[in-house]
């Protein structure tokens, strides 16, 4: 764990003599993957164990498609997090088997109350501010707003709402620009089935009666108004107060096609963009990875941030595929082997999560009436395309652990069948 980001910035090329951290060493290294349900940890677990770590690989459930991988060298079910026998779980684990490193992901923050006593193994540089705006988008757009220069820039309309203190009127809600985006965080939740939550409102009575309605449940909201533009994505890892890799995609399908997951994305570069984020990061003095995520008009070259997410992404693929290990650089920088050199990803490169993403993107875009018949012809022509296209790469039908796949796959058509 290294110390929050101060004069004892160190320069790139202080790393030039560091030793590698070798197949052999990473042996030796058990490394606890959380969320292997998910695509993100999936991707990490992938990553981890190609580059020679021990991987353990736990999940909620004992269905999690992740626990399935090649890559996974232990594998283990876990109680519900917010159980009361979590906590004795989690003690019990890293203790019994020597953890010496739990990727973010999952709920398993080192904010989380179950891993005070063992944040020595978190990725995290550590401090109750860093962490309060890990956990909540509340905190992160407060914090951001309170500086001057480019870490204020690039914020679309927004409010922050007391919920305790007399809301917004309908009026000062809208004027941000409609459909109304309230974000909620678990952190600022005050009962215990708070949880984090996006709610969409078509208008600002709609926002306003939701907001009356959250109180009982949440101290603070954050309020985002629509902004226009496709889905960008930076990536980074900050290490010792600095980018040691970076990369960034642009969404070309979601699902639904009016906004939402991600199904097709391609490597991208937009540099003002980085710029903005690398700010941001570094205003907060973060340390580790993160996805700065934003909406980008094409038409303008306008862009506006939507939030920070400080951990793995659902595109990790996309990443591993362009050449930018977020995984195995993250593990190997907190173990002393810090990159001596920025690591930058691939330009072009597309990658696409067939099911249900892509086929659900297909499914929201036939069945919108607004949507032109060329279009969605178009839309089937293109799918076709994509299938058929061997640089289009597929985010489980990964070389060397592509059963996961025909796993995902084969159940896909259980259910249906069933």
């Amino acid at each position: 764990m290294s110390a929050a980001c101060g004069s004892d910035r160190r320069s790139f090329d202080s790393y030039q003599e560091k030793p590698l951290v070798t197949p052999g060493q990473r042996r030796r290294k058990n490394v606890l993957v959380p969320a292997a349900h998910s695509l993100g940890g999936i991707g990490v677990i992938r990553s981890l164990g190609r580059a020679g770590y021990r991987v353990h690989a736990v999940a909620p459930s004992r269905d999690a498609l992740g626990l399935a991988s090649r890559y996974a060298d232990e594998r283990a079910v876990h109680p519900p997090l917010s159980s009361e026998e979590f906590q004795g779980w989690f003690d019990d684990y890293v203790k019994r088997n020597d953890i010496a490193l739990v990727m973010p992901g999952g709920g398993f923050d080192p904010d989380a109350s179950f891993a005070r006593k063992h944040e020595a193994v978190f990725p995290f540089n550590g401090g109750p501010q860093q962490g309060a705006i890990a956990a909540s988008k509340f905190r992160l757009f407060e914090r951001l707003s309170q500086h001057d220069g480019e870490a204020a820039a690039h914020l679309p309309p927004f409010l922050l709402v007391d919920l305790a203190a007399p809301l917004p009127t309908a009026d000062e809600l809208a004027s941000l620009g409609v459909p109304l985006f309230i974000k909620l965080d678990g952190a600022l939740g005050t009962t215990g089935a708070s949880g984090d939550d996006v709610l969409r409102c078509p208008n600002g009575e709609a926002a306003r009666a939701a907001l009356q309605r959250l109180a009982a449940d949440y101290s603070h909201a954050l309020v985002q108004g629509y902004v226009a533009g496709r889905g960008v994505g930076a990536f980074t890892l900050r290490w010792d107060c600095r980018t040691v890799a970076r990369m960034m995609h642009r969404r070309l399908h979601e699902m639904p096609h009016t906004g939402g997951a991600s199904s097709l994305r391609q490597s991208w570069w937009m540099p003002e963009i980085m710029a903005d984020a690398e700010a941001k990061l570094a205003a907060i003095g973060w340390q580790g990875v993160a996805m700065v995520e934003y909406r980008y008009d094409e038409a303008s070259g306008e862009f506006w941030l939507m939030e920070i997410n400080f951990r793995f992404w659902g595109s990790l693929h996309l990443s591993l595929y362009a050449g930018v290990d977020f995984p195995r650089l993250l593990a190997d920088s907190f173990f002393g082997d810090v990159p001596a050199q920025l690591v930058e990803g691939d330009i072009g490169i597309r990658c696409r999560h067939l099911y249900p993403h892509e086929l659900g993107y297909l499914v929201s875009l036939w069945r919108d009436r607004a949507v032109s018949w060329s279009r969605k012809a178009w839309s089937l022509v293109e799918a076709v395309g994509l299938t058929l296209d061997p640089g289009v790469r597929s985010d489980l039908l990964f070389p060397g652990d592509r059963r996961l796949f025909w796993r995902q796959l084969r159940r896909a058509l259980t259910r249906r069948g069933g």
